[in-house]
Formats: C-alpha cells, structure tokens, sequence
C-alpha cells in the first residue's frame, strides 16, 4: 500500500470518475487505475463498483475512505512538524540564573518582543545546578548561564563577557585607587554568595586569598544594600553596577589586568530542534552589545 494509491482512492471516490479523478491527481488514467488496482489486491478487498455511466463505492470503500483521509490528517500533522521548528511562535522555557536575571532580562524582554511577538516566553530563575537538569530533562528549552559547562550533551552559544569590580561604600579607604589587585581583595574581608550560587565559585577561583565562609547572602541586591549601608566591600559583576537609588551611596574599582571576567552562554540541549527560537533570544541579546 502507498500514499499515492489511497490520493487515488480518495480522488475517484470524491469525483465518481476515474477520468476526473485521473486529472485532479495530474496523471493519465490508466496510471490511476493501475493504482486502484494495486490497492485492492493489497488491502484484498474490492473498494468500486464499476458500471457505465458512474463508480460507486463498494460497503468496504465506505469504510476505508474516512480511515484513507485520516491518513493524510496525519501525513499533513508530521509535516507541520518541520514548520514547527523554523517558528518563532508558541512555548519556550528559558531558565536564567539569579546573577544575571535582573540586570539583563529588563534590556532583552522589549527586543524579544518586538523581534517575536507570538513568542510565549517562560522564565524559570534558578541556580545552575538546578537548572542544568531541568534542561537535561526538558523541562526547560535553554538557559542563559555562566560558563564553563561541562556537560557533553549541550550545546553552547557565547553572549558575551563580563568585567567584574570592587564595590565598597563610599567612605571605604580603597576609594582613592584607580584600580585593585585581585590578590589584595581578601584584607577587607569582602561578602559572597550562599554555596551554590555559581558566582561565588568564579570570584573564589579568582581571588584565591578570600575566607571562603563569610557568604550569608542569597542575592546581588541584598550584598549592594548592605555595602551601601556602609558595611564591609564586595566583588559584583559589572551588570550588576546598576544606576539607582543606591549610586550615590556606592563606589566601583575596576581590577588590575588581567581582570576576572565570567562568560555568559545560552545553553541548549544537542537534541533541541526549534533553532529559529533559540537564535532569536541569542540575537537579542547579542544585539544589546554587552
């Protein structure tokens, strides 16, 4: 049994004519008979009867013609399959970790919805050790994430790097230099993140000296506050540095060369099939020239 010979079922039993139906299915009659023909003997059953003036369908071809066209519903539903994946509309999960969530989500949410306006976007902010298996499982369809990841079964698009910096209240002793070593950090006994917080990681692995247990907070925001309060110093990422209320209480002090930078990635799965969706988001942000 193939396609082409249940079209010609179809075609006959729609026009009642093997000649019509020859010319709607754009081949020569005898073709289309021979067509018929083979479908019979393969389904064993006589779907016409043929008489002079008109073909009627047979009890059998009764039964078959809704099942034929359910067949072509399907054929047609597996082929929207593939537009489906070159599509910017409908679903996409994306998880975003909370160092980057707040600062660069309010630049790329306008552009990805100009870009994308039929784009339903589904924001799960998390740590990347909880992220990671929710992308692995598909419970989100990408994440935008510090790197390295080392986990062979994704794929990574670069979005660009990020400067860290000193931030210490504005009375702080450090506010006469223009710069500072990473390696001098650790004397003013800087605040970090709560284990987990990736973050935390990069700015220990890149300020060795830091006692790694003053970390108590479970957010930027929360270690801004407290600086600006006047409280100790700490290391932000350079989006981070917002312009806010708390700006005139705060002083920023670039590293030395080399500086400590992360590398912000959308991370997606080998597998993953609606590419258009995942440039759409890269270009986005991409575009915001970080």
């Amino acid at each position: 049994m193939k396609l082409n010979e249940l079209r010609y079922f179809i075609a006959v039993a729609e026009e009642r004519h093997f000649g019509r139906a020859a010319q709607k299915c754009f081949i020569s009659q005898p073709a289309l008979s021979i067509g018929i023909k083979n479908l019979e003997a393969s389904m064993d059953v006589s779907l016409f009867e043929r008489t002079t003036n008109e073909v009627l369908l047979t009890p059998e071809g009764e039964k078959a013609l809704p099942k034929a066209r359910r067949i072509f519903e399907l054929v047609d539903e597996l082929l929207s399959l593939s537009k489906d994946s070159d599509s910017i509309e409908g679903r996409f999960n994306l998880g975003i970790i909370f160092t980057i969530a707040p600062y660069l989500l309010p630049k790329m949410i306008p552009l990805l919805r100009e870009a994308a306006p039929q784009l339903q976007l589904n924001l799960f902010e998390n740590m990347t050790d909880n992220l990671l298996p929710m992308l692995k499982t598909g419970e989100i369809d990408a994440a935008i994430l510090a790197l390295p990841i080392a986990d062979p079964t994704f794929e990574v698009i670069e979005l660009y790097e990020e400067p860290f910096f000193v931030i210490t209240p504005k009375d702080h002793p450090l506010n006469g230099k223009e710069s500072i070593s990473p390696d001098e950090i650790h004397e003013y006994d800087p605040l970090l993140l709560n284990i987990g917080h990736c973050f935390r990681d990069q700015v220990l692995d890149r300020c060795k000296e830091i006692n790694a247990t003053n970390s108590h907070h479970h957010s930027l925001e929360t270690i801004r506050n407290i600086v600006a309060a006047g409280h100790q110093i700490s290391v932000l990422p350079k989006y981070a540095l917002t312009d806010d209320h708390l700006s005139e209480l705060l002083h920023y002090i670039p590293f030395t060369e080399p500086v400590p930078t992360r590398k912000v990635a959308l991370v997606y799965r080998k597998e993953f099939t609606q590419m258009k969706k995942i440039e759409i988001i890269a270009k986005c942000i991409e575009d915001l020239k970080l």
